[in-house]
């Protein structure tokens, strides 16, 4: 018997979010200002956009580990390209992780290896490939091109390009995962692959999207950051796979596949923002951020699998009475 509940459980977990929000805002004014909310939607935009992608890799019941090598390579491929144009040089090098991320997943799909073991391989080639082409040394745009990459940094009140992003990424990867067959599959395939193979459904053509569109959102955010920052460096972006994966754990993605939301990936990408930075704002050295951080999602898994045993138990009871 189920006993998940999507929109409780999604209920849950918003609730969390929003208290955790008033808790930092009633001691940090920043936190209910146009600047402080700017802030902390531009903070969200790297691991948000890239927490999108290992959430899809993750619901297929795999997860790409190669996303913060991507995004670096990313990165200095877009300030290689600049003078084509700051738009040009993020559409041609979003595109070309989508294909590399493509081939990913299929070599997943035919080899039938553990994306763990492969896309290990894959973070250190790209890495490797980023100090290539970098020559070991921080990409920089060209002082006469910087003006143009202005408008990355430009504020609407408290909506910049990046939130803008972060927020189209969403609404488009939301559409394709609950209106598209592409989508379902991704769920499918995650769910049970046995079932899903029974069913009629492909196993390679999931996995090759899932993966194509996990390089796609990193070398998205990797060089839409860069540019922004008119600068590359091959070995930046180590962290992000950390806090993308616990993003996703903390909105309801499963490890075990087959059951996550974009929404969840939101309200658990916002949930870690606001907590982090809001132990930063107060003075907290970092160790106290991942401290607290690595306490609510352990927490967090603890009492849902722990309600979740109670519940299948106290199903398996009632079944038993009503059998007896």
């Amino acid at each position: 018997m189920n006993c998940f509940n999507p929109r409780r459980d999604l209920a849950a977990r918003l609730a969390m979010m929003i208290a955790i929000y008033a808790i930092f805002a009633a001691r940090l004014p920043s936190y209910y200002t146009i600047p402080g909310v700017a802030s902390l939607l531009d903070g969200a935009f790297l691991t948000g956009v890239i927490a999108l992608g290992v959430g899809l890799t993750m619901i297929a019941g795999e997860m790409d580990l190669s996303v913060g090598s991507m995004a670096a390579l990313a990165g200095i491929i877009s300030i290689k390209l600049a003078p084509l144009g700051i738009l040009p040089a993020i559409v041609v090098t979003t595109a070309l992780a989508a294909v590399v991320g493509a081939a990913q997943g299929w070599c997943i799909a035919w080899l039938r290896i553990n994306s763990l073991i492969f896309t290990v391989g894959t973070l250190i080639a790209f890495r490797g490939l980023a100090l290539l082409i970098s020559n070991e040394q921080t990409a920089n745009i060209s002082l006469d091109q910087l003006d143009a990459t202005d408008f990355l940094s430009v504020h609407w009140f408290f909506v910049s390009p990046l939130s803008l992003i972060l927020l189209i990424a969403a609404l488009v990867i939301s559409v394709f995962c609950s209106r598209t067959l592409w989508g379902r599959e991704i769920f499918s395939i995650g769910g049970g692959r046995a079932e899903a193979r029974a069913a009629g459904v492909p196993m390679g053509r999931p996995l090759i999207i899932a993966f194509a569109l996990s390089a796609a959102l990193a070398a998205l955010a990797g060089a839409v950051l860069s540019l922004q920052a008119g600068s590359a460096t091959p070995l930046g972006f180590d962290a992000v796979l950390l806090d993308a994966v616990t993003a996703c754990l903390i909105g309801g993605v499963a490890l075990r596949g087959g059951r996550g939301s974009v929404l969840g990936i939101i309200i658990g990408l916002f949930t870690l923002r606001f907590l982090v930075s809001g132990i930063a704002s107060l003075g907290a050295p970092f160790w106290a951020q991942s401290l607290a951080s690595g306490a609510l999602l352990i927490a967090l898994i603890l009492v849902e699998g722990g309600y979740y045993a109670f519940a299948r138990r106290r199903a398996f009871a009632k079944s038993r009475l009503a059998a007896g």
